[in-house]
């Protein structure tokens, strides 16, 4: 929202006429106990003085207007300014408390930045909220936005529940883009998008497709990470731009395969998976005393420091776009290819690229984009 929009909604807000006439209470009341009392007050500075030390309560008692008129006029000048400030305190006060009204129904846009959207509920999602905040146990913690239609009740309880993080809830349909933008999409360091399971029409994984065209279309650069529930519908995902893309169960055949053949290796996955036990594992950034050293000399250095193992370094990478290819000019034959481009589905935006080597050779150099995973 631009500056012109925000001063035009303050123009609009009813404690402006208010406001308005406290003002003017004692501005007119000055000049009018000027000219009746011309023995009590010798310039429009001193009836300034006393109209704002009358309607405020104050009453120093340094300037007091003479009988008669004057004082029908102070009187009156009295009860004008009691009156708007009055009206002034009660518009303020129903304004903040229409605010929370707002809040606690989820219908105003929140104030935050850098933050974590969750659209879509279902029974997992409590753990994800559980999960986020032991993840930033060492962190400072961002703000996490809901986005769905739960029951005002069921909402409330979940941001008590978790009071000690700033939890904020937007109701709406998260597949609109003006409920997106309810959520500040735009400034948001990621968005979850979990399936409805509560959701009788329609499936899913129709709605997260939605979702991610919407918030690419809203924010392109904003990372979504989107969670399926039927794997044939990963590559709708994927023309949508989603960054990340989980599938229900997509490794319970491997879990159930290991648990048969490999005893105790599903077991491990679980713990190393498992926030609220250790080990487990977790991402650092290199001491900048590692770059340039072997990944040998690296695992040596974090078991000494931390007790912890190096199981690899994943790095990030922005890759090639086709949008690099094109001239900066608006030519007619860029625009032609860019078009073409769109229509088959290909994205004109830089796309970050996730490397991950785990394991790698003793001799690995260590560079500036490296991020260690450890177990501990």
């Amino acid at each position: 929202m631009n500056i012109r929009r925000q001063l035009k909604n303050i123009a609009h807000q009813r404690y402006i006429p208010v406001l308005t006439g406290l003002l003017a209470v004692p501005f007119l009341g000055s000049l009018v106990i000027l000219l009746v009392d011309r023995d009590s007050f010798h310039s429009l500075q001193e009836a300034l003085w006393w109209a704002f030390v009358t309607i405020t309560t104050v009453g120093y008692g340094d300037l007091v207007p003479g009988p008669g008129l004057p004082r029908i006029v102070a009187v009156m000048i009295m009860f004008g300014g009691i009156t708007f400030v009055s009206m002034l305190t009660a518009t303020i006060s129903s304004a903040f408390v229409a605010r929370k009204i707002r809040e606690g129904k989820g219908l105003a846009t929140v104030n935050v930045s850098n933050h974590i959207i969750i659209c879509g509920w279902n029974e997992q999602a409590i753990n994800l909220i559980e999960s986020i905040i032991s993840l930033f146990e060492n962190h400072d913690l961002c703000s996490i936005v809901l986005i769905n239609e739960l029951p005002e009740e069921e909402v409330n309880n979940i941001i008590f529940q978790y009071k000690n993080a700033d939890i904020q809830y937007v109701r709406g349909d998260f597949t609109k883009e003006f409920v997106l933008e309810r959520a500040n999409v735009r400034d948001a360091r990621s968005v979850l998008i979990i399936p409805n399971d509560f959701d009788i029409q329609g499936d899913p994984d129709e709605k997260t497709v939605l979702t991610t065209l919407s918030i690419k279309s809203l924010s392109p650069k904003t990372p979504v990470i989107a969670f399926l529930n039927h794997s044939e519908n990963r590559s709708h995902l994927k023309r949508a731009n989603a960054d990340e893309v989980i599938v229900r169960d997509e490794y319970s055949g491997f879990i159930l395969a290991s648990s048969v053949l490999m005893p105790g290796v599903p077991q491990a996955y679980f713990q190393l998976m498992n926030h609220k036990v250790n080990p487990s594992m977790y991402r650092e950034k290199m001491p900048p005393a590692l770059l340039g050293k072997t990944f040998k000399e690296a695992s040596r250095f974090f078991r000494e420091k931390d007790k912890a193992i190096l199981i690899g370094v994943v790095s990030e990478k922005k890759s090639v776009s086709f949008a690099d290819f094109l001239s900066s000019d608006t030519s007619h034959l860029d625009a032609f290819i860019e078009r073409k481009l769109r229509m088959a589905g290909h994205s004109m935006e830089d796309k970050s690229r996730i490397n991950i080597h785990l394991n790698p050779e003793d001799d690995y150099i260590i560079s500036d984009d490296d991020l260690a995973v450890l177990i501990r």
